[in-house]
């Protein structure tokens, strides 16, 4: 898809700046990235709870990740939701039919997309 997008563009706008256009959309996405993640619990009602689980991107912006509902009482299905497959689309084993049984491998997963955007820390200045 981004490769129709610059071939429209240098129809309109020439090489060198579709070139350049290409270049900061590469750099911005290869940048962007997630620094934390978020559980707010939206409904607490007793076999109704319902949970969100946001990543918090480079830019401060929170991003719907995944989707708690309580399936009956103190069972919860967490899914990954649609608004984090269509901004980010599906990553290796995540996808639309990706379930979670335990809070806890939501964390992992959460976890894992955080980790992987920090850069590494050097000891060897400190």
């Amino acid at each position: 898809m981004l490769g129709f997008l610059v071939v429209a563009n240098v129809a309109e706008k020439g090489f060198f700046e579709s070139f350049v256009e290409l270049f900061i959309v590469k750099m911005s996405k290869d940048t962007h990235g997630f620094v934390a993640w978020e559980e707010h619990i939206i409904c607490h009602e007793r076999g109704n709870r319902v949970v969100h689980f946001y990543l918090k991107d480079t830019f401060g912006d929170l991003v719907l990740a995944v989707v708690g509902t309580e399936r009956s009482i103190r069972h919860m299905m967490y899914v990954v939701s649609d608004e984090f497959l269509n901004a980010y689309g599906s990553e290796r084993f995540i996808n639309a039919s990706t379930k979670w049984r335990a809070r806890r491998e939501v964390v992992d997963w959460l976890s894992s997309l955080v980790a992987k955007c920090r850069p590494p820390v050097d000891f060897s200045s400190m």
